[in-house]
């Protein structure tokens, strides 16, 4: 039996010997590959906080138009394709808006589309895009891209609620109040600018 147990250890330690090499490379990859997953978390990490301080300066202290811009192009430069890049565009497609920049608010929109970050931010560009279009009066086209919003559900009085506008500016008061009734059932709060409207068109 001694002899047995020598017999095997001696197999052992010669497999031990002839394999060693390959041994150690596994070993060494077996600690590299956790290590190297912490670094790239690390990284990750890190990249997050630069591009969260710099949409919390973007928000907060940009006190100019070229501030703002300024800090979107520094989130497009360095964090392309993270959700600080989309919350930028959604801001600078605001200002736009505001400044009656139609155009160049579409674009920013188009580019969250393009993005494609989550449905929940296209979605919201879709919706933000009628409503440069109702602006222009083109109401036909702001229907087709509020009928691409998903899930609908989520936006429901929304959606509704633009319809009714739409087709109160296309002079259909029917329509309107069919879904100015719609956005008032699906709003879980009081809503008196929706009522007014629903009243309006409704007399």
């Amino acid at each position: 039996m001694d002899q047995e147990k020598l017999d095997i250890s001696s197999r052992v330690a010669a497999w031990v010997t002839n394999n060693i090499k390959y041994i150690a490379i596994g070993a060494t990859i077996g600690v590299a590959i956790p290590l190297l997953w912490n670094f790239q978390q690390y990284r990750v990490e890190q990249k997050n906080i630069s591009a969260s301080d710099i949409y919390y300066e973007l928000i907060n202290l940009a006190n100019t138009p070229e501030e703002t811009q300024q800090l979107a192009e520094k989130i497009f430069e360095n964090h392309e394709d993270s959700v600080y890049e989309t919350l930028a565009k959604f801001i600078l497609s605001k200002k736009e808006f505001e400044n009656k920049n139609y155009d160049l608010s579409k674009k920013y929109l188009e580019d969250i589309i393009k993005i494609n970050h989550n449905e929940a931010y296209v979605s919201l560009a879709y919706i933000k895009i009628s409503l440069i279009l109702i602006e222009n009066k083109d109401y036909d086209n702001a229907l087709l891209f509020l009928d691409k919003v998903k899930p609908k559900e989520s936006f429901q009085h929304i959606l509704s609620e633009i319809k009714g506008d739409i087709y109160n500016f296309k002079g259909d008061k029917a329509q309107s109040l069919l879904h100015y009734n719609d956005a008032l059932e699906a709003t879980a709060i009081d809503n008196e600018n929706l009522l007014m409207k629903r009243n309006f068109v409704k007399d």
